[in-house]
């Protein structure tokens, strides 16, 4: 009788489930329409946000990007609860999962997490400290609006939905920078488990923080809105990897984490490549797997990968492009050469931000790498130095992830986290061995990242004061040349950034990446600080405004032209 009850309980929950998809895929399907999108956009604007939405045809966009995503969601939900070979596999899976996770001990976790946090609370004190709006959070905590669907980032967009309390978006920082900072401390952690094969060394965790202090994650921690999405990335890269006991759960948990991944920033993909090509190579090197172990082992990942960003790309992207960055692939005849380029550039960019000292550091701990590999290799000498020495610019070339094949990818330094994860992770690998002179150079290297990360927090400080100076200078200057207030309607043109101020411009000389991350308030962010917070240049513009018009005023920091009804501001650089 009982068993006839769990039968026909078991029936009543798939033909429940079966109604609520075929629901789901009727009003997926009538999304996808343009005439439902804009029902839909009206109602969110009287309902939810409570005012006219900004990109209007981004928001169409992303609409149709979660309609096809809820068609995938329930067609893959469907599987697994309605069809027997699905729920089969679930049950396994499942099985798994609470096999795998009964074997880790997660109170050995709480005190290397505390320490961790505690060391990247302290490194992004100066950043805190500043209180620099940076780029988007002006905009976001003005006028409150969420903005990641245009980059394919919904969760996102959602979950800040839940930090913010509300739909719309006020500026609770520093709440989301020590929510960043903790989830990071949480994949570091993780980051360090999984590379020192379940143990948690503390001179490991002390290399590992160059996961969180890389000068290229510090641009993460300066968003005040966007910072828990970016570590969260971070953290789901490297989640999967505590299933390796698994290959079906693997490969599950792979597929879920990096779509997670794509939809919180997708900066972070090559974080998973560079950490399955560390766990082959001392899979190999120890003698822990056989090749053909390894072998499947890296079918199953870059299977995983590949169907992640596929059906990402499909389903979940939402086509962009801004300040030079697109997210249109290469084609096939430009593949090799346009991948060649991207990566040269690659190393450009990291080879023109860090100065000497750090780059002699992570050269040296890249050999020290190489070496400690090959000492404790079970494998030929020779054989293990070589194959590590091609591990390492292997790695080194994957951690910019699927950017190198995008035909405009972004160089920003945020778009860089890979590698600091990289050097983090080869950081991880050679203090796990317990050589002296390798936790040594380790630590040197991070104690060199906090101190820049105070550096940073400190010329934030000194551009925040720099920035509001120069502005307050010519809205002055412009109040007196136009006091009628309707002159703050005029389309005004700005050319040249605003600078930097003098203690940015001293710690680029040591540290060339400060200018890149700090920011010198350019074109379309100034127009925001003074449109929506000064209310002035409510008419802003960059074609609108003639060529040529008379000076009306010329002083020692900018240059204003106008003809009466458009005005043009040049901005001067101290030399």
């Amino acid at each position: 009788m009982k068993k006839n009850k769990n039968i026909l309980s078991e029936k009543c929950g798939r033909y429940g489930i079966g109604v609520v998809s075929g629901a789901g895929i009727v009003f997926s399907v009538m999304v996808l329409f343009p005439a439902v999108q804009t029902v839909i956009i009206q109602l969110a604007e009287e309902y939810l946000i409570h005012r006219k939405v900004n990109f209007y045809e981004q928001w169409m966009n992303t609409l149709s990007a979660w309609a096809k995503g809820c068609l995938g969601i329930i067609v893959i939900v469907d599987f697994f609860t309605l069809t027997k070979k699905g729920r089969a596999l679930l049950r396994e899976i499942m099985e798994e999962t609470t096999a795998l996770l009964s074997k880790i001990d997660f109170k050995a976790f709480t005190k290397p997490f505390l320490f961790v946090s505690g060391v990247y609370l302290f490194g992004y004190m100066g950043i805190i400290k500043a209180d620099f709006s940076y780029i988007d959070d002006l905009a976001r905590a003005i006028e409150g609006y969420h903005g990641w669907n245009g980059w394919s980032r919904h969760l996102a967009d959602i979950l800040s939905t839940f930090i913010h309390a509300d739909p719309n978006l006020t500026d609770i920082s520093p709440l989301p920078q020590i929510l960043a900072a903790l989830i990071t401390s949480a994949g570091t952690v993780l980051l360090v488990y999984i590379l020192c094969g379940g143990s948690l060394y503390f001179a490991a965790l002390l290399a590992g923080v160059a996961l969180g202090l890389s000068p290229y994650f510090l641009e993460n921690i300066s968003y005040k809105f966007d910072a828990p999405y970016m570590a969260l990335s971070v953290f789901f890269s490297v989640l999967p990897f505590i299933f390796v006991g698994s290959r079906k759960t693997f490969v599950f948990y792979s597929i879920l984490s990096l779509l997670i991944m794509c939809m919180t920033y997708q900066a972070s993909s090559g974080i998973y490549i560079v950490v399955t090509l560390l766990l082959c190579y001392q899979d190999w090197n120890h003698r822990r797997k056989t090749i053909r172990e390894i072998l499947l082992f890296v079918a199953a990942a870059a299977f995983s990968f590949c169907f992640s960003m596929v059906f990402f790309r499909v389903v979940f992207m939402v086509p962009s492009s801004g300040s030079g960055f697109s997210t249109e692939m290469l084609s096939f005849s430009q593949l090799v050469p346009g991948i060649a380029l991207n990566w040269k550039r690659y190393i450009t960019a990291i080879n023109n931000d860090f100065g000497l000292i750090w780059k002699v550091l992570i050269v040296l701990i890249c050999i020290l790498f190489a070496v400690q590999a090959s000492r404790s290799s079970k494998q030929n000498k020779l054989a293990a130095f070589i194959a590590s020495a091609v591990l390492v610019i292997g790695a080194f070339f994957l951690s910019y992830g699927v950017y190198c094949v995008l035909k405009s990818p972004s160089y920003a330094p945020r778009a860089l986290t890979g590698f600091g994860v990289f050097i983090a992770a080869i950081g991880v690998c050679i203090a796990a061995e317990r050589s002296k002179s390798a936790v040594i150079s380790v630590v040197m290297l991070n104690w060199c990242f906090m101190v820049f990360a105070f550096s940073y927090g400190n010329a934030l400080v000194d551009q925040k004061r720099y920035v509001n100076f120069r502005v307050e200078t010519l809205l002055h200057d412009l109040s007196g040349l136009f006091p009628d207030g309707d002159a703050a309607t005029m389309p005004v043109q700005i050319e040249n950034g605003i600078g930097f101020g003098p203690v940015t411009e001293n710690v680029s000389e040591h540290y060339p990446i400060i200018k890149r991350l700090v920011p010198d308030n350019r074109h379309y962010h100034l127009y925001i600080y003074m449109s929506e917070y000064f209310h002035w240049a409510r008419g802003s513009s960059t074609n609108a405004v003639p060529p040529e018009m008379p000076v009306i005023l010329d002083s020692y920091y900018h240059t204003v032209r106008s003809n009466g009804e458009h005005i043009r501001v040049i901005f001067k650089h101290s030399k």
